[in-house]
């Protein structure tokens, strides 16, 4: 049933039920409250959608709507992105960053990823030694050289690397990842964390077409102090 016949009938009912007051079907009474209903329906149904745009919390919230809220957060837009996974990520920029005290703990930062709708996990690069204690470790200790990558001399300027190996999935504060590649973390790891899979040492996925949002949110959630090193297969 449409608006105006709801509110057809809800006027019906609102009348006694007299003869005088009768709304004979296409009679001049009928009509008048046909063309005052007319307004009305529009009046609720602007007032619905207005509703239905101002939050990504329901079925009618539309690809449109998600485009006008990612322009005003200053997110990146991307329509390949199903609809779904954008309003995860517009909620998660909306209710940020709330009143959590610890932001740039691994937990929160893993929290936010995870409300965006990206299935990763936060792993702060502290390894208990035996008999006690912790250190921090290159990336290929605990996942191989799958991820490295040999550089020449002169290659890289700049405080980068100018021979050896270096990592090549880092995220430091660029959203272009051949940029933060150049980074040098330095001799001391204590300021890195790794975003992968559930088990320190595995990959997670994330679809290829979210590669610069994904980046995005990691380098507005972390201090800037702090590395961070992908094991993300992009698909």
């Amino acid at each position: 049933m449409s608006t105006l016949d709801k509110i057809m009938k809800l006027t019906r009912q609102l009348y006694p039920t007299g003869r005088a007051w009768k709304l004979p079907f296409q009679g001049f009474f009928e009509q008048l409250h046909a063309g005052l209903a007319v307004s009305e329906a529009d009046a609720h149904d602007d007032a619905v959608s207005t509703l239905d745009s101002i939050l990504p919390d329901n079925p009618r919230f539309t690809e449109q709507d998600a485009t006008d809220w990612e322009r005003r957060l200053g997110m990146i837009t991307n329509e390949a992105t199903p609809l779904e996974d954008r309003k995860l990520a517009i909620k998660r920029k909306m209710a940020a960053p709330g009143t959590n005290p610890a932001k740039a703990h691994y937990l929160y930062i893993q929290q936010q990823l995870q409300t965006a709708g990206f299935s990763v996990y936060v792993h702060e690069n502290l390894i208990p030694l035996y008999p006690s204690g912790f250190d921090s470790v290159g990336p290929y200790t605990l996942y191989g050289s799958g991820n490295l990558e040999y550089v020449e001399y002169d290659d890289q300027q700049y405080n980068g690397a100018s021979y050896g190996q270096k990592y090549n999935n880092l995220i430091v504060q660029k959203i272009d990842k051949a940029q933060d590649n150049a980074f040098d973390s330095g001799a001391t790891l204590r300021t890195s964390f790794f975003i992968g899979g559930l088990t320190l040492g595995t990959y997670a996925n994330v679809d290829a077409t979210r590669e610069e949002e994904f980046r995005k949110l990691i380098i507005s959630l972390k201090q800037p102090q702090t590395v961070g090193y992908l094991f993300i297969n992009f698909v």
